[in-house]
């Protein structure tokens, strides 16, 4: 695998949050991580649902810590060819 280069018209896929998938599994609640995290709910509730698309990395790592999981299980990385098969 070689160095890419992007410019205005590649599409390099997208990075999606399964966060939701995780705090449903182990039955806590946007409230409860918010309280947990020490973050602020409506925040929390972005992230659940999807619509942060700024990550911060100290989120993140409360996340991975209170749900006692690795990055991976929070996060995915879909590449253009990823899109083309749910398309």
């Amino acid at each position: 695998m070689g160095i890419k280069e992007i410019d205005y018209k590649t599409n390099f896929g997208n990075v999606k949050l399964k966060l939701n998938e995780l705090m449903d599994k182990k039955g806590i609640s946007i409230s409860t991580m918010s309280k947990l995290a020490n973050v602020k709910y409506e925040i929390v509730k972005k992230y659940y649902n999807g619509e942060n698309y700024a990550f911060t990395s100290e989120i993140l790592a409360k996340f991975c810590y209170i749900l006692d999981c690795e990055i991976d299980d929070i996060l995915i990385y879909e590449t253009s060819e990823d899109f083309v098969k749910q398309g």
